[in-house]
């Protein structure tokens, strides 16, 4: 590994090659058995002092360890640096790190780099010169006394060079050690600043009740978002007496761009003869935004939380959620007739389309098995509808890194998947993904790094907890899901969006009484804690 990494860096390191330092070859360098004694040490921050306690608390050694900020070696050895330090730290060996830059800088590598013990400056490059240290990174162990008893490379194994010295040293043996040779950049190659990987990144995380009540309304479901050409963010969602209510009514409220708090909700469509079933919201190319709904246009009156016959219809704004065309009925011109029609947002395609999945029939009738996407290139001028696959409902669609269309349904007691490779033209047979689902909503994005993100309940029955889930390739596998809702009661069909500045937004359903909306980066879901 070490030799691998140094052939990398003679390629990229300035003013020349890697150097590679022995006992013998470095002019100048301590010896075996040679004391320290006391070392001027100067704070990252200015102010100077001595160290020459090297058994203090019962210390049975110290790693003097030569790193730079800007070498590209110490970077790929951060890891392995990390891991001996943290391996040996509790066995009383103490890691010293001098730097070769300002003190801003070393801490701004070690804390990027998780590195967890003490660091200082060598502006005069004293401390450089009294243990003849030529390259970074490079090691010198001393015992307990100050002597040094081993120099050279960290090594990538236990079996050699530092760490081999550090368990002889540990167990009271004789350390008779093979001195393998620091190779790494030379001490004093100017090489310019660069960037530093943040490998622990910077945790977001916020979340508030959109509302607690709204006069006339008791009961909330089917939450949708989206984010406004302006910045501000849109939720909504229907909320009466109960579900299916001849009240029932979509509500909107706005959440302002640089505010944190939400305005107050308002009613922006549904009568007691046709009330407003499950809704989505979304923003086109242009900066439109589009309200889609299911229009319960069937018999009435009806019992609770019964869905029917439905009209998907659609309205749109030009000024940001403001103000509204007239309702008019989506889909019949494009050959679908829709029951529930839609729960979840589109997604944009790479071909600069956006597929909004559905759920209808191209004949007459209500059969949630059939499902579609539909895709237009002119932000919503015309539409393109693919062909019906079956095996769920309520379903999420992303594109994946291949071109090919990956949707995710819902079902009981497992959520299940399908793909088309040809744009929609045909689907591979619906399967069982891994993930459970007690046929509830679910809600899929892909981010704007490739990362996918899934919230669903992960369980097989009833909808809590609620559960965030994040794949690397594509939706094929998922890391462990976070949770998101743990305590009992409700917590159900989410929306999952992106936003401009890359923060993921949630809403959901929050025990019916209201809806919640959620706001962090995607360190949370990553990072569970700094090293410390």
């Amino acid at each position: 590994m070490v030799n691998e990494l140094s052939r990398r860096v003679g390629k990229m390191v300035l003013f020349g090659c890697v150097l590679s330092v022995g006992l013998a070859a470095s002019a100048g360098a301590v010896e075996l058995g040679e004391r320290i004694g006391p070392l001027e040490l100067t704070t990252l921050d200015g102010p100077s002092f001595v160290m020459d306690n090297y058994d203090m608390d019962g210390r049975i050694g110290t790693v003097i360890a030569f790193l730079s900020a800007r070498c590209p070696v110490t970077g790929q050895m951060a890891k392995r640096i990390n891991y001996v330090q943290e391996e040996y730290r509790h066995d009383d060996i103490l890691w010293v790190g001098i730097g070769s830059e300002s003190g801003d800088e070393i801490r701004e590598f070690c804390q990027k780099q998780g590195m967890i013990f003490p660091m200082y400056q060598d502006p005069d490059r004293k401390v450089r010169k009294r243990f003849g240290a030529k390259v970074t990174p490079e090691v010198f162990l001393l015992d307990s006394e100050s002597k040094v008893v081993y120099h050279g490379a960290i090594g990538d194994s236990e079996d050699v060079a530092l760490e081999a010295a550090i368990r002889a040293m540990d167990k009271k043996r004789e350390i008779k050690v093979k001195h393998v040779p620091a190779k790494g950049t030379p001490i004093g190659t100017r090489l310019p600043k660069r960037q530093i990987d943040d490998l622990y990144g910077t945790v977001a995380f916020s979340s508030e009740l959109i509302f607690e009540k709204i006069p006339g309304a008791v009961a909330y479901h089917c939450s949708t978002l989206t984010e406004c050409a302006n910045g501000d963010l849109l939720c909504l969602w229907y909320g009466g007496s109960y579900e299916a209510a001849d009240d029932q009514k979509l509500w909107l409220a706005r959440r302002k761009k640089g505010e944190r708090f939400w305005q107050k909700p308002e009613a922006i469509a549904g009568s007691s003869i046709a009330p407003a079933g499950n809704p989505i919201i979304f923003t086109d190319g242009i900066g439109r935004v589009w309200v889609l709904w299911g229009k319960k246009i069937g018999d009435r009156p009806r019992r609770r939380g019964s869905g029917g016959p439905g009209r998907l219809m659609y309205r749109i704004s030009s000024d940001n959620g403001k103000t509204w065309t007239k309702d008019k009925p989506f889909g019949v011109k494009f050959g679908v007739k829709l029951g529930w029609g839609v729960r979840n947002v589109p997604t944009w395609l790479s071909t600069g389309e956006m597929a909004l999945p559905l759920s209808g029939l191209k004949d007459q009738g209500d059969d949630l098995k059939s499902l579609y996407i539909m895709k237009t290139k002119d932000n919503g001028k015309t539409w393109e509808t693919s062909a019906p696959y079956r095996g769920g409902s309520q379903p999420t669609v992303i594109e994946r890194k291949d071109g090919s269309l990956f949707v995710m349904m819902r079902g009981k007691p497992i959520i299940k998947q399908t793909i088309s490779k040809d744009g929609g033209k045909t689907w591979s047979k619906a399967v069982p993904s891994k993930l459970p689902n007690p046929n509830a909503g679910i809600a899929m994005t892909k981010l704007k790094n490739g990362h996918v993100i899934l919230v669903f309940n992960n369980t097989s029955k009833g909808r809590s907890p609620l559960n965030i889930a994040r794949s690397l390739d594509g939706g094929r596998t998922w890391e462990k899901p976070l949770t998101l809702e743990p305590n009992p009661g409700e917590y159900s069909y989410p929306c999952v969006i992106q936003t401009s500045d890359g923060r993921i937004h949630i809403s959901y359903t929050f025990r019916r009484y209201t809806i919640k909306h959620v706001e962090m980066n995607e360190d949370w879901l990553v990072h569970m804690k700094r090293p410390n």
